[in-house]
């Protein structure tokens, strides 16, 4: 029976926009995309997944979704951003946090809330329960954790400036580099129709805002990809108060379990590296 494996780069509020892309594991091992990465508002996003599972009925999917999933803080920010923002800040970039007084996000009436109700919930990526899978991801924190970065004229690792919408910081090159990296993980795994669409998206100067979204959901999908094929994969935070899941990557772990002792945080509770739990004997 097939997997459907989705990258969710989400629209966070009702009236915004996010990006979709999903693929097909089947049972010979192979993947299959199912389009390009589309523009989706959250009811979109639910309609496209309900369309896949109908056609292809597989026996799980996995939504990798880029916002967080479990927020009980009322204000601040929930222990794993405190747990990975000074990695990011690290490396010149920045980290929003989350609780419920932001409404528009997280507030009762969000729209995270009733997407994640159809779909089962946040799950515990520790344990293969039920059909559908929900985990929160984290693309910046994914181009840590695949070495991603490049160095700045200081010799310093820093992200890749590939965010059009910052037009003050915005390198082209670094949209390029990003795109280029993710092209050939996906041409690895044979998923064409995607890495063609990232191809055609890197040839553009500049690109929009919405083609960023639509790379953000490529990564997504890639972490989604790392769990199917049972790659080492790393969980921030936990299930009562919030986590992230990206590959794992042992520079990256080290520098969060840094953090946790300096926080006086148990790292075992915190940062785990693991591989995606199977129910096949």
């Amino acid at each position: 029976m097939a997997t459907l494996l989705v990258g969710f780069d989400s629209a966070w509020t009702r009236t915004n926009s996010g990006a979709l892309v999903g693929a097909l594991l089947v049972d010979d091992g192979t993947f299959h995309d199912l389009g390009l990465p589309q523009i989706v508002d959250y009811p979109q996003a639910q309609a496209a997944i309900l369309k896949w599972q109908a056609e292809r009925v597989p026996m799980s999917t996995i939504i990798m979704l880029d916002q967080p999933t479990i927020v009980e803080n009322p204000t601040g920010q929930r222990i794993v951003e405190n747990i990975v923002g000074s990695t990011v800040s690290r490396r010149s970039g920045g980290m929003q946090p989350a609780n419920t007084s932001r409404e528009e996000m997280f507030g009762s009436d969000a729209p995270i809330w009733p997407f994640l109700k159809r779909f089962g919930g946040p799950a515990n990526p520790l344990e293969p329960v039920g059909d559908t899978h929900v985990i929160e991801t984290y693309p910046v924190l994914t181009l840590i954790a695949l070495r991603w970065t490049l160095s700045d004229i200081r010799s310093k690792v820093r992200l890749p400036k590939y965010n059009p919408e910052r037009r003050r910081t915005f390198l082209v090159s670094d949209w390029q580099w990003v795109c280029g990296l993710a092209s050939s993980a996906f041409r690895e795994r044979g998923l064409m129709g995607i890495v063609r669409w990232i191809e055609d998206a890197a040839a553009k100067t500049p690109p929009r805002k919405s083609d960023q979204d639509r790379l953000d959901s490529c990564l997504c999908l890639l972490v989604a990809l790392f769990l199917v094929e049972r790659k080492d994969c790393l969980m921030v935070g936990d299930g009562q108060t919030g986590y992230i899941v990206v590959p794992d990557c042992a520079e990256l772990r080290a520098e969060l379990v840094a953090r946790c002792n300096q926080t006086g945080r148990p790292s075992s509770k915190w940062v785990r590296s693991f591989r995606w739990p199977t129910t096949e004997p």
